[in-house]
Formats: structure tokens, sequence, C-alpha cells
């Protein structure tokens, strides 16, 4: 995967990052390996904002500063993974998407975001995400 997207956009969705630092058995590796191929400024990665959010909400209630820490750690800004805002545009994409194939709010953001955003391709374990125009959905598996 990581010689056929070299040098591409690569979107994140928020699970890569969760098998990561919960270090899932059979999954931790490959996504770690994609995040140090963006750290390695092989891939350009990039997730959302609302990345961020998702990641921090088991931290937060379970009052684990150590973890909330990790999290920010790793989306920090200017770090190797590139934090997209969501705009009205996206809102708006998202809502679409929602319609056409009946997805999850977060989910459809993130389609939306990445799609927006001139990724070629986003990268999930979600295997109910379509491929766009332009926008090919890869899972771990």
């Amino acid at each position: 995967m990581l010689v056929r997207l070299r040098g591409r956009k690569v979107y994140f969705d928020t699970n890569i990052f969760i098998y990561v630092l919960n270090n899932t058995p059979d999954v931790a590796q490959p996504c770690l390996a994609l995040l140090q191929a963006c750290e390695d400024r092989q891939l350009i990665g990039l997730t959302g904002d609302v990345t961020l959010a998702e990641l921090l909400v088991k931290p937060l209630q379970a009052n684990d500063a150590a973890a909330v820490a990790a999290v920010r750690e790793l989306l920090i800004e200017d770090g190797a993974i590139g934090l997209l805002g969501h705009d009205r545009a996206a809102f708006e994409k998202a809502a679409a998407l929602r319609a056409q194939y009946g997805l999850k709010m977060v989910d459809a953001l993130h389609l939306a975001t990445a799609q927006l955003a001139g990724a070629a391709c986003l990268i999930s374990n979600d295997l109910r995400l379509p491929s766009l125009s332009g926008l090919e959905c890869l899972s771990l598996a």
C-alpha cells in the first residue's frame, strides 16, 4: 500500500489513530507504519479536526491526563498529519453523502473533508465507506 500511495494525499479515519493509541493487536503495527510514512514525508497525511474530538472522549471520561496528552501529541499542529477544519462546504457535502449513502454524520464528514481536500484515498477499517469520485476508500484488510 505504501508504494502505491507514495507522494499522495492520504486521509486517515479516526480508527487508524485509535488502533495506534490502544496498541490494538494485528492492526496497530500497520497503522503505525502508515503514520511513520507521513512522518518520513513519503505520504501526505491528513485527517479532520473531528478526529481530535473523537479521540479525546474516552481519555477525558477516564480523567486520564497522560492519554489526553498522547492524543494531543499525535495530532499536533504542523505535525506529520495535517489537521483539516470542516467548513460549510464540507458540511453540505456531508449532508449530501448522508442522503445518498445513509452514512453516519461523522463518517460522511470524514469522506466530504477528504474529497474536498483532494485526498487520493481515505484509509479506514470501516468497510461501509464508499469510494467517491477521485477518492478511493481503502481498508486495512
